[in-house]
């Protein structure tokens, strides 16, 4: 079971939706949760799953949703996070059920940001994009992203373009920061300055590279508290419920 639930519902045609899922280099979460902060996003929804795990972050004295989409309404931007990472029995589902909703939402574009690894010895900041459609494509090579034209891709993201890739009507894509460490900022700021000039949205990623090491000290922090509270219900309910065997 996945269920949306929005504080109150409001019309969302024309909004650009951002996802940013935990992944490789942690390049997504880093930049929306950043792009969240800066441009001071307000929760709007958050999704309802009995695949996420028992386990609630508290932020400023209050419980976090595992999943939350925020907004902001000058911008028309949505933003989608995730406090947790998405197991794999559920990433199918929910991927169908962000897609559902944006299509019933009359949303216009889907942007996912992500890592990706590459032998490549060049080092500047390269940014590399997949797209849903031909259409997609086109918007990609119009901002001087370079489509990865051969590889694979997993996790949430990828079943959102496949899902997406069966219509013609919400333009999708992902961009995809060049990964070199466990934790990618400067990937992440690769990112967030293309976005920034895809959407026209000035933001200032300064801040995100100076404070980098501070930035990624509490959200790696945070990340291991979710993966030892994961291993410690498992252990729970392995002992309380132990497995059968015949």
């Amino acid at each position: 079971m996945i269920k949306i639930v929005e504080k109150k519902p409001e019309k969302l045609g024309d909004y650009t939706l951002l996802e940013g899922f935990p992944g490789l280099g942690l390049v997504g979460t880093i930049a929306v949760r950043y792009l969240i902060e800066k441009l001071k996003f307000e929760p709007y929804a958050h999704i309802e799953s009995d695949f996420f795990m028992p386990i609630v972050r508290i932020h400023k004295g209050l419980p976090i949703h595992p999943s939350t989409i925020y907004i902001n309404r000058e911008k028309r931007l949505l933003a989608l996070i995730s406090e947790q990472i998405i197991p794999r029995t559920g990433v199918l589902p929910l991927a169908k059920a962000v897609v559902g909703w944006a299509k019933k939402k009359g949303i216009k574009r889907i942007i996912s940001i992500e890592g990706i690894g590459t032998h490549s010895e060049d080092k500047r900041e390269m940014l590399y994009g997949i797209a849903c459609s031909e259409k997609a494509k086109r918007e990609l090579l119009k901002n001087g992203i370079k489509p990865v034209s051969e590889g694979i891709t997993s996790g949430v993201t990828s079943m959102i373009l496949l899902e997406l890739s069966k219509q013609n009507k919400i333009i999708a894509y992902s961009l995809l920061g060049n990964v070199k460490v466990a934790e990618d900022y400067k990937a992440a700021a690769s990112c967030l300055n293309k976005l920034s000039e895809v959407l026209k949205l000035d933001i200032d990623t300064k801040p995100l590279l100076k404070e980098a090491k501070q930035f990624e000290a509490a959200l790696l922090k945070q990340l291991r508290q979710l993966k030892e509270a994961h291993e410690n219900v498992r252990k729970f309910e392995e002992s309380a419920h132990p497995l059968m065997y015949t």
